[in-house]
């Protein structure tokens, strides 16, 4: 049973290839979008549930939220001692299965036993995630690599406003979470034979200022993300696959600059997010633009965080990163939700 709990190598002839590190980007960025993909396919389907449970549909988020961020950093400090890429595999199957303990929840209860389960999941993967990438290609690479991961993670956000009108009208809530399934599965397959072992010696050294400011920055860019996305659900009086339409714009944006502009940085990049505000054309158009400001910002933070660490803290690093990521998710939430009671 040993190698239960010991991380296998990959095949001699994956890693051989010259392009073996971007099958580590490949296989990271399924953890990347399908954390991201169940953070956003339940804002769509929040009034749905609320009717369904008779409760606040925000704990299905926030419990979600709260143990994530609580987990990050122990996820990321274990990983770096035992092995990123068993832990990054297991937490894709403990995720998979509580999404399926999601879709037969007999109660409200159960369902948040089982986001806190999914969230415990999702700790393990994305603590990991970011100390995959930034370990798997060189240094001069990794701003293009960080940008493809982030892309992932905004084509999740974009995905699931608009699997989750559909999923949600044509299926019931409890799709929004089966979705997960299939997903999960193949990416456990994938992490298996692409991911190499991944221990790393306990490197000494103290980190930069830099990283403060750049958590900074992904905290600020997630909750201008989710804010807006929790939000015109709720105030928007279209179908819900046209409201998952004009949601998806902005993380569609995302996508495009964290993939796309590689040069441009922070500054620029809120500029551009700001200019939208201001904008006199349509929503949509606005949720695009900001979205390509802040598809800038994300990844270049990234990068500072990461730069400013040593290797054998990576999985730390990765950890911080995510916790940021979860605090302005759940703070874009929290500000969004208290907006909706407000003037409701």
């Amino acid at each position: 049973m040993n190698w239960f709990v010991t991380e296998s190598p990959r095949p001699a002839w994956i890693a051989r290839r010259t392009y073996a590190p971007w099958l580590v980007i490949a296989t990271v960025c399924f953890g990347a979008f399908m954390g991201q993909l169940d953070a956003s396919i339940v804002t769509l389907a929040f009034p749905a549930m609320s009717a369904h449970f008779q409760a606040d549909p925000e704990w299905i988020s926030l419990s979600y939220l709260i143990t994530l961020v609580a987990l990050l950093v122990p996820m990321g400090r274990i990983a770096d001692r035992v092995g990123r890429k068993i832990v990054y595999i297991y937490g894709f199957a403990l995720f998979t299965g509580a999404s399926v303990a999601c879709v037969y929840a007999p109660g409200f209860d159960a369902l948040i036993a089982a986001r806190v389960a999914q969230a415990v999941g999702a700790a393990m993967l994305q603590a990991n995630s970011v100390a995959l990438v930034t370990t798997a290609v060189a240094p001069c690479q990794r701003r293009k690599a960080l940008g493809i991961q982030a892309a992932a993670q905004a084509a999740g956000l974009a995905a699931g406003p608009l699997l989750g009108g559909y999923l949600t009208e044509n299926f019931g809530w409890q799709a929004v979470f089966a979705i997960n399934v299939p997903i999960g599965v193949v990416a456990m397959v994938a992490g298996h034979y692409l991911l190499p072992r991944t221990k790393t010696s306990r490197d000494k050294g103290k980190p930069s200022w830099k990283v403060v400011p750049g958590l900074v920055g992904v905290l600020l860019t997630y909750a201008a993300l989710f804010a807006p996305m929790t939000l015109l659900p709720f105030t928007m009086r279209q179908p819900l696959a046209q409201i998952g339409l004009t949601v998806a714009a902005l993380p569609l944006g995302f996508a495009i600059a964290a993939t796309l502009l590689s040069r441009p940085g922070i500054t620029t990049g809120a500029l551009i997010s700001a200019t939208a505000l201001i904008m006199p054309v349509p929503q949509v158009v606005q949720l695009v633009v900001a979205g390509i400001g802040l598809g800038i910002i994300a990844p270049a933070c990234t990068k500072r965080v990461m730069g400013a660490l040593p290797e054998g803290a990576a999985g730390v690093g990765s950890g911080l990163v995510n916790v940021a990521r979860g605090l302005g998710t759940a703070l874009g939430v929290a500000v969004a939700t208290l907006l909706i009671h407000t003037f409701q």
